[in-house]
């Protein structure tokens, strides 16, 4: 069997790619690594985080209104507690989100992008049925 190393990149689309990325770099600290423009405008960037992870962002308005309201990416966080501090973060930004949910392999919140496409912040803790 051939192998895989890992997960090379994300793309999404965006129906504007300065909003977008205006917003990825803020509420994820991300690093552009490449903004591409034509004469009507940018058209994609392509975004790192620490964590390695890459996204690229395309301009595709009618995909990105496809996937509104749709949980397209579930990021991983350290436990509970992290989750309470991406929840005061988000809140210090002014940032729309879900408050801590349980899911069926953890906690998870959720945070809609500009488009309105989800992304997930979860735990890798199993919910303990007592906690709230």
């Amino acid at each position: 069997m051939p192998s895989i190393t890992g997960l090379n990149h994300i793309r999404l689309p965006v129906t504007d790619v300065g909003a977008s990325t205006d917003w990825y770099v803020t509420v994820f600290e991300l690093e552009t690594l490449l903004y591409e423009e034509e004469e009507s405008g940018p058209i994609g960037a392509v975004l790192r985080h620490s964590s390695g992870l890459v996204l690229g962002l395309h301009l595709d308005p009618d995909r990105a209104r496809a996937l509104h309201g749709f949980a397209i990416l579930g990021l991983t966080v350290l436990d509970r507690s992290d989750l309470e501090l991406w929840i005061r973060r988000l809140d210090e930004l002014g940032m729309s989100h879900s408050g801590p949910m349980k899911g069926h392999l953890g906690w998870y919140l959720e945070v809609p992008d500009p488009d309105g496409i989800i992304l997930q912040l979860h735990t890798g803790e199993q919910p303990n049925t007592e906690e709230d």
